[in-house]
């Protein structure tokens, strides 16, 4: 069985139990969750393996009645002080970019929550510290209207089910077909997922708002034991991973080489040589699509010193570039 699948069910469960404060029996419980009573008695008693203060009190001549503890996160390390709520209220510019995914579902509930504790008077008084901090990006996704789509590639992801769904490439006419999704990637105020396409029958990326439409079948698929997330992009500048691992060194010069001296653009940037105004640099890439954006992006203060083949193509870019001005 996946393991997805009882995480969305025990998750279910917590759910239920947060929201009946005084007890819930276990047939109620058995309802929210969509199975046995007997299965919800076995996943209460994982919850309670694992840490959570999951109890029982006896009501009703003899019925379980089940809660969580309300003081579970009351303790001296966790209870959250006037300032911290604050901060955490005026930081929501931050976290805007995953609105309308389900991990940002919760997020807007605790800034919901910090609304309706917090007097509006005492928000608009500390609005003005906003202007101490922007958090800017050149560019910006607003994914509320693709909350549907995103819970149910979720819910497929954990429970190993495979999806239908209807993508428009940018450079094909929309085609529909199954789709085995493994997991998401939130990348530069993108979102995406990562599975087997049975259209090209290999494992493919797509982007969220792309999906025109997609419905979860009755198929279920087999993860590959041996993918990871962060392995399949280990060699990656961005979201494009197909290739063969190969070094390639750069020389950067200037403010370039101040910029990328001072920030670990990829897990495998190694400085070579460094001096004042110049940065020999190495880094180990499947994919040189980003990367060459990236190096262009620097000017006439780049220049790639090996692979030669891939020194040609960025000279080759920076031809076509001048034609653009002539």
């Amino acid at each position: 069985m996946a393991r997805g699948k009882p995480l969305v069910r025990q998750w279910n469960l917590l759910k239920a139990l947060q929201s009946h404060r005084f007890g819930v029996d276990t047939e109620t419980l058995a309802q929210c969750a969509g199975c046995s009573k007997r299965q919800v008695q076995r996943d209460l008693a994982v919850l309670e393996s694992v840490g959570f203060p999951v109890s029982f009190e006896m009501r009703d001549f003899g019925k379980r009645f089940w809660k969580l503890s309300p003081h579970f996160i009351e303790n001296e390390g966790m209870i959250l002080n006037l300032t911290e709520v604050l901060s955490l209220f005026l930081s929501r510019q931050m976290l805007s970019p995953l609105s309308g995914t389900l991990f940002g579902d919760g997020l807007t509930s605790v800034l919901e929550k910090i609304k309706s504790i917090v007097p509006k008077t005492a928000l608009d008084y500390f609005y003005g510290l906003e202007d101490s901090l922007l958090a800017r990006s050149v560019k910006s996704s607003d994914y509320s209207k693709y909350s549907g789509i995103i819970q149910t590639i979720n819910s497929c992801i954990l429970e190993n089910t495979v999806l239908r769904l209807t993508y428009a490439s940018p450079s094909k006419d929309a085609y529909t077909c199954q789709y085995h999704p493994y997991g998401l990637i939130f990348f530069e105020s993108n979102l995406y997922c990562i599975g087997y396409m049975s259209r090209y029958s290999q494992v493919r990326v797509i982007k969220i708002d792309r999906i025109k439409d997609v419905e979860p079948t009755e198929k279920k698929f087999k993860r590959p034991d041996n993918f990871s997330l962060g392995e399949h992009f280990k060699g990656s500048f961005g979201i494009i991973t197909a290739g063969k691992p190969q070094k390639i060194i750069i020389r950067l010069f200037g403010w370039a080489a101040r910029e990328v001296r001072e920030q670990q653009w990829h897990p495998s940037q190694k400085i070579i040589e460094d001096s004042p105004d110049e940065l020999l640099v190495e880094f180990e890439l499947s994919n040189t699509i980003e990367f060459t954006r990236w190096i262009l992006g620097f000017g006439a203060n780049a220049k790639v010193e090996s692979p030669l083949r891939l020194a040609g193509e960025v000279a080759a870019q920076i031809t076509r570039m001048q034609k653009r001005y002539q």
